[in-house]
């Protein structure tokens, strides 16, 4: 009597809500953390040095944030193109190539000056940052006369005293270590060189976060406008990335610097593609989540996920990190997770025929949002069956 292994996983997967929220939520920590690791390896790593060689004095450092993204971005393009091969878009895209380039242009800064931050801050810390991204959602928003609730206003505040705590308490470099990157003779040199380069990467960060909410702006118009699937959107984004970052590339001649480094160590062409990989399975389980779960599983899930990496990236890599820090850390978490589970009700309103228009408008725009999930998952699905 032989036994059907696949018959009864998927039993228990369709059976077993519990299981499959397991499995999906670890595939999300497993793949992101993968994520995190491999960028700050290529992004902070020393390539051809010796193995005591913290300040990559005997070996080079990878510097091209264009190509790293570019690479990125083309393999999340190759996925969702396998994903419409084994199943065509029947709804016809009917979004404006604006939309679709504007979003580029604010995705490409957004990820090429948070991965050229890591040359001069911890990936903790931009994790940390980059949590902050409400923030710049929020602003963006009030520009455009957008209106939130007070406990959300009130849970942002929360996340930033915790970015603001993460970065004025961040631990120092050991003395040692800083008597070796300066000579005894210009020692406030030094100090003025770190100082620039605390600035730098903070300012990239900041930067970074102001592109994420230019790119919430966008997204949330374009969405109001035409309402593209979720395959259509991330097709055309990851296209337009892809065309952008190519023609700065060529345009900088980074190629000319990249070709040759990858020629002196081949191991980051498998870091690169290993990091493009992990992203592109990663999105997949963050769709497959909210599609099975909802958006609260998701946001939960990703919070959890970016504390983990934080947790991580302390342990593998040896970042120092102080106990304010975890003061910060554990302020910027606890933001995050009240703002997935309390900031995002629905706004109260004085006439009572308005409030239940918009509450009708939201309801069915949310239907709408989930039969296009629950699509994609399906194909998914047919994926993993193959």
């Amino acid at each position: 009597m032989t036994v059907n292994i696949f018959g009864v996983v998927k039993n228990i997967w369709t059976s077993n809500g519990k299981i499959k929220f397991l499995f999906v939520a670890l595939g999300i920590l497993v793949s992101f953390v993968y994520v995190g690791v491999f960028q700050e390896t290529i992004m902070r790593g020393c390539y051809g040095g010796e193995e005591n060689d913290k300040n990559c004095e005997t070996g080079e450092k990878f510097k091209f944030a264009v190509t790293l993204v570019f690479i990125k971005s083309f393999c999340g393009l190759v996925f969702i193109q396998v994903l419409n091969w084994i199943r065509p878009e029947k709804n016809k895209d009917t979004t404006h190539w604006l939309y679709y380039a504007s979003t580029a242009v604010a995705n490409s800064l957004s990820m090429v000056s948070s991965n050229m931050a890591l040359r001069w801050c911890s990936y903790p810390m931009q994790v940390i940052f980059k949590s902050a991204k409400p923030l710049s959602v929020m602003v963006l928003g009030l520009m455009f006369c957008k209106k939130y609730t007070i406990q959300r206003y009130f849970f942002v505040l929360i996340i930033v005293t915790g970015v603001i705590v993460f970065k004025f308490f961040e631990a120092k470099e050991p003395k040692a270590e800083q008597v070796e990157k300066r000579s005894v003779d210009s020692e406030s040199d030094g100090e003025y060189t770190a100082t620039m380069i605390q600035i730098l990467g903070t300012g990239l960060l900041c930067f970074s976060l102001t592109m994420d909410g230019v790119l919430g702006a966008i997204q949330d118009k374009m969405r109001a406008v035409s309402r593209p699937t979720f395959r259509q959107l991330m097709f055309n984004m990851c296209l337009w990335v892809c065309g952008i970052l190519l023609v700065s590339i060529l345009v900088t001649r980074e190629f000319l610097e990249v070709i040759p480094f990858i020629g002196r160590h081949p191991k980051v062409i498998w870091h690169l593609v290993t990091l493009g990989l992990a992203d592109a399975v990663g999105n997949m389980f963050i769709f497959t989540m909210i599609s099975c779960f909802g958006a609260l599983a998701c946001s939960v899930t990703g919070t959890v996920r970016k504390f983990f990496s934080v947790i991580f990236s302390i342990i593998f890599f040896g970042n120092p990190s102080t106990p304010l820090q975890w003061i910060g850390a554990a302020l910027v978490f606890s933001g995050l997770l009240a703002d997935a589970a309390f900031g995002k009700k629905k706004r109260k309103v004085a006439k009572g025929e308005t409030a239940d228009a918009d509450v009708e408008k939201a309801e069915n725009n949310d239907k709408v949002e989930e039969a296009d999930i629950k699509k994609d998952n399906h194909t998914i699905q047919e994926i993993s069956k193959n």
